[in-house]
C-alpha cells in the first residue's frame, strides 16, 4: 500500500523517475476501497438490496488488487539495479519499515483505543494488539476472517510478507533474485491448494492457508510489468494511460454490479477483477514520464496519501454514519462526502504526520511539501 520515497513526492533528492500515472492510480484505488465502505452502510440502511453488500465490498477488492499490483511494479523499479547487494537489502528493509510501520501503528492503537471506549462485536486483547502490530494475522473467531485490530491491515500482513521475501532476494543477482520470487510465491500458493483448495472460497484459519492466498501472486504479476517495463519502456509508450486505466476499472464496476460478483470467490472466478486491475497497472506503468491533466495532477495527490487514507478512511466512515441521517434522499450525498472527508483527512495526514515522521527517522530535513502546481 505504500511507496518508497524514490518513488512518492519526495522533493528534489529522487534519483529514479516518478510514474505520475500510476501514483494517480494508487489515488483512484484508495478511494475504491472507501467507495465499498460507504456502499456497505448504504446497504445496511436498507437503501441498496442485500445482494449489493457483496458487490460493494468487490469494489473494494478491485482497489486492493490495483494497490498489490502496483506494489510488484514499484518494488521492481525502484530496485531494479540494486540486486546483488547486501547493504542494498538492508536498506530497502529499512525503508520499507519506516515506510509502513508509523502510520500503520498510529492507526492500529487509535482502532485499539475505540475498541476499548466502545466495544461493538469484538474487543481485542492485548495478544491480538501485538500480533497486530507485528503483522501475524490470526482469526477473530471460528469461521472468520483472519483481521487485525484494524481490520483493512490485514492487506498489510500480505504486503510486509511479500517485502521481506523481495529483501532476501536483493542478495542474489537479479535474474536469480526475481526468478526466484516467482518459484516461491508459485510454490507457497500450489502447496497451500493441497491444504485449502482453490474452490474454497472460505476464510482462511492458518497462518500458513493465509500467506498461501493466491492473492500474492498479483505482487508477481506487478514484479513481471516492472520488467517488462524495463526491457520496453522506451520502444511502447501508451497514450492517455490513466484515462484507460480508469475506464478499465469502471468497465469491471460495472461487470461487478451486472453479475453481482461477490468479494470473496473462488479463485477462477476473481481472475477478472485480477486482470482488471492489472491491466490498468500496465497501461500506467507503460505511460510517458510526464503529468497529466488537472484531473490526473488532483488524483497523483490523493496517490501521495492515499496510505493515510486507507488506513484511516473506516473512522470516517462511520464517524459520518453517526452524524448524518441516512435515508434514500441522503445516501448518494453520504457516498460523496465518505469520499471527500477520506480523501482530505488522508491528505492533511500525510503531510503533517506520515511524510514528517518518514524524514524523521531516515535523517531527512523535513521540508514543507507543497500542492501540486496545478491544484495550488
Amino acid at each position: 500500500m505504500a511507496m518508497d520515497a524514490e518513488y512518492s513526492s519526495e522533493p528534489a533528492t529522487m534519483v529514479r523517475p516518478r510514474n505520475h500515472h500510476v501514483q494517480a492510480l494508487r489515488g483512484i484505488a484508495a478511494s475504491l476501497v472507501v467507495l465499498s465502505h460507504a456502499i456497505d452502510v448504504i446497504v445496511e440502511h436498507r437503501i441498496l438490496p442485500e445482494w449489493f453488500r457483496p458487490v460493494a465490498f468487490s469494489i473494494g477488492g478491485l482497489g486492493v488488487t490495483t494497490f498489490f499490483v502496483i506494489s510488484g511494479f514499484v518494488m521492481v523499479t525502484i530496485s531494479y539495479g540494486d540486486f546483488g547487494s547486501f547493504s542494498k537489502s538492508l536498506g530497502f528493509a529499512k525503508r520499507r519499515l519506516i515506510r509502513i510501520v508509523p502510520t500503520y501503528w498510529i492507526a492500529t492503537f487509535v482502532a485499539f483505543a475505540l475498541y476499548q471506549i466502545a466495544p461493538l462485536s469484538r474487543e481485542p486483547s492485548i495478544i491480538e494488539l501485538v500480533k497486530s502490530l507485528t503483522f501475524i494475522p490470526y482469526p477473530t473467531g471460528p469461521g472468520m476472517d483472519m483481521q487485525p485490530v484494524l481490520g483493512q491491515g490485514w492487506t498489510l500482513n500480505y504486503e510486509m510478507f511479500f517485502y521481506a521475501l523481495f529483501t532476501v532476494a536483493l542478495i542474489l543477482p537479479r535474474r536469480i533474485g526475481l526468478t526466484g520470487v516467482f518459484l516461491v510465491f508459485c510454490a507457497v500458493v500450489a502447496e497451500g491448494s493441497l491444504v485449502k483448495p482453490f474452490s474454497n472460497s472460505t476464510p482462511a484459519q492458518t497462518v500458513f492457508t493465509f500467506f498461501a492466498d493466491p492473492i500474492i501472486l498479483l505482487f508477481a504479476a506487478g514484479m513481471a510489468i516492472g520488467v517488462l517495463k524495463h526491457h520496453l519502456g522506451r520502444r511502447f509508450v501508451l497514450r492517455y494511460p490513466f484515462w484507460i486505466a480508469v475506464a478499465l476499472l469502471v468497465a469491471q464496476i460495472l461487470v461487478n454490479i451486472v453479475f453481482r460478483i461477490p468479494s470473496r470467490l473462488p479463485f477462477p472466478e476473481v481472475i477478472s477483477i485480477w486482470i482488471a486491475g492489472a491491466v490498468a497497472v500496465a497501461a500506467c506503468a507503460f505511460a510517458a514520464p510526464v503529468s497529466g491533466g488537472r484531473f490526473e495532477t488532483i488524483a497523483e495527490a490523493l496517490g501521495d496519501a492515499s496510505y493515510s487514507t486507507y488506513l484511516f478512511h473506516i473512522f470516517l466512515v462511520a464517524g459520518l454514519k453517526m452524524v448524518l441521517p441516512i435515508t434514500t434522499v441522503t445516501a448518494v450525498f453520504f457516498v460523496l462526502a465518505a469520499l471527500l472527508l477520506s480523501n482530505l483527512f488522508g491528505l492533511v495526514f500525510y503531510r503533517t504526520i506520515e511524510r514528517p515522521i518518514s524524514a524523521l527517522l531516515r535523517g531527512s530535513p523535513i521540508r514543507r511539501m507543497p500542492l501540486p502546481a496545478r491544484i495550488a
